[in-house]
């Protein structure tokens, strides 16, 4: 498999390649209900910026951000653990 990697709420990743043409930040942003966690993709040049967040159900196996696959590992309230495929 691919990198496994955790991120904190609130923490972020650059990640290549994006919806904006440009680069990208995820940020965990917790746990939103019982069910459901969230996804912050944030891009910004000069004094423009762009924010989605996107909703996943917390017992999704993968998901996907931008045609790029993300194997959910753990969810907690505080922290995701996600694995890329190689």
């Amino acid at each position: 498999m691919g990198e496994t990697f955790i991120l904190g709420t609130g923490e972020s990743r650059m990640i290549t390649g994006s919806i904006f043409g440009k680069a990208v930040h995820m940020v965990y942003c917790g746990i939103n209900s019982e069910n459901t966690f969230s996804i912050g993709l944030l891009s910004s040049k000069g004094n423009r910026g762009h924010g989605l967040n996107l909703f996943f159900p917390k017992r999704a196996s993968y998901i996907m951000i931008d045609k790029q696959k993300y194997y959910v590992i753990n969810v907690t309230p505080e922290n995701i653990t996600l694995q890329t495929p190689e």
